[in-house]
């Protein structure tokens, strides 16, 4: 910020001032003006010019926060450091010497893919200096880590997290975690804090879902069951029986849709826990996952890359439409943006993918995975997906929010 007064005029010093703005065409400056690209300061009392070298990432890549790494910042306020990416204007939120703590601008509303297309160019200029800095490039891109690989529940040490199956939150934002391999739940705390087992002996294996009452459950994929865990966890029933349950997810009323995953059946739990067929799928491929989204229940056709689209107000169909996704890919889980796209996760030899199909059905691939995934799910910005090899990634989603889950109340 800059101001600039001019003190103890007479009168004969204000006429003489004003005969000279007149002549010279200029203004008198305003204070509390603060100068920068747009508005470039027209007397600068120095011209310093930054050097950048690099743009790191802070933590988790891209986090809306990164590091620019270079020398000559204004070190007074974060504000006296202009940042531009390309034609946006970026909040330095920490300044030191030699690097800026900044958040990156999102894409232009005009352009949704502006920073996916191609690196945008950085560049910084000093308050009371509109000279620019050099440049350097930056890709707003998607990135994973590794969320709970190697980490043991402090009230079973024995049990190291292998064999993810299904994932869920609940509205605090715990997140609940499935073990095959030592038919277990776990429960982590938002901050990341300490792993409890959360339940503990059932033949745990497919989908978790959080219901509308409160009750966590659990496919056992092995003894053909829906289990039902109450609030805080510890003690479980056999809810429902279905064949070889898998994927589940809620719909608005209540009622649990589960996939069959052997004999490719789409089933509805009532809310009473009866249960009823709703669709024999056609196609001998596996389907294994489902979600719920405005109004219908999408089921993945694992080896055909395509999915199946059931109504999900009804309690049997006997024709089933059919959506191609993906051909030719090992589709797996599928989930919802607010907006509509929809994400799903595919697996090659060795390394998967996730994929965004907007809602014109362009489809774009986000990011690769090591490993075979196979569970997803969403809470606020990032999305949660299980690996076959042991870590469940955790993967910032910058530009959408997720479509609703009935089942956290």
């Amino acid at each position: 910020m800059k101001t600039k007064m001019i003190q103890y005029l007479t009168i004969s010093g204000i006429c003489a001032c004003t005969l000279f703005l007149i002549l010279s065409g200029c203004t008198s400056p305003d204070k509390n003006i603060v100068y920068g690209p747009d508005n470039p300061d027209p007397y600068p009392d120095n011209w310093n010019v930054a050097v950048l070298d690099s743009i790191q990432p802070i933590v988790e890549y891209p986090t809306n926060e990164v590091t620019i790494i270079g020398a000559g910042f204004d070190t007074r306020m974060p504000e006296y450091n202009f940042v531009w990416f390309e034609v946006a204007r970026a909040k330095v939120i920490d300044i030191w010497a030699e690097s800026l703590h900044v958040e990156v601008p999102l894409p232009n509303p005009f352009q949704p893919d502006y920073f996916f297309a191609d690196s945008v160019e950085v560049k910084v200029a000093l308050q009371n200096s509109y000279n620019w800095s050099n440049t350097v490039p930056f890709i707003f891109k998607p990135m994973a880590h590794a969320y709970v690989a190697g980490l043991y529940p402090a009230n079973h040490p024995e049990d190291k997290f292998t064999k993810p199956r299904g994932l869920a939150f609940d509205k605090e934002g715990n997140i609940y975690l499935m073990n095959a391999r030592l038919r277990s739940i776990y429960k982590d705390t938002p901050e990341g804090g300490e792993r409890t087992v959360y339940a503990f002996g059932g033949k745990f294996d497919g989908g978790l879902r959080m219901g509308p009452d409160g009750y966590l459950y659990a496919a056992g994929n092995g003894d053909n069951s829906i289990y039902r865990i109450p609030p805080g966890g510890g003690s479980f029933e056999t809810w429902a029986t279905v064949p070889s349950p898998w994927g589940m997810d809620f719909d608005e009323s209540g009622n649990l849709f589960v996939v069959d995953n052997t004999n490719g059946h789409l089933y509805k739990v009532l809310t009473d826990g009866n249960v009823k067929k709703v669709a024999e799928l056609p196609g001998t491929e596996e389907k294994s996952y489902c979600r719920v989204y405005d109004g219908s229940v999408y089921i993945n056709e694992k080896g055909t890359g395509n999915f199946f689209r059931v109504p999900a107000s009804a309690d049997k169909v006997d024709s089933v439409e059919t959506i191609e996704v993906s051909p030719g890919n090992m589709v797996n889980d599928i989930t919802f943006g607010s907006d509509g796209s929809m994400y799903i996760t595919v697996s090659k030899v060795g390394i998967s993918s996730i994929m965004k199909v907007d809602a014109s059905g362009e489809e774009k691939e986000l990011m690769e995975l090591e490993g075979e995934v196979r569970f997803m799910t969403w809470y606020e910005k990032f999305l949660y997906i299980s690996s076959l090899t042991g870590p469940v990634y955790k993967v910032l989603i910058y530009d959408n929010t997720s479509a609703v889950y009935y089942g956290r109340p």
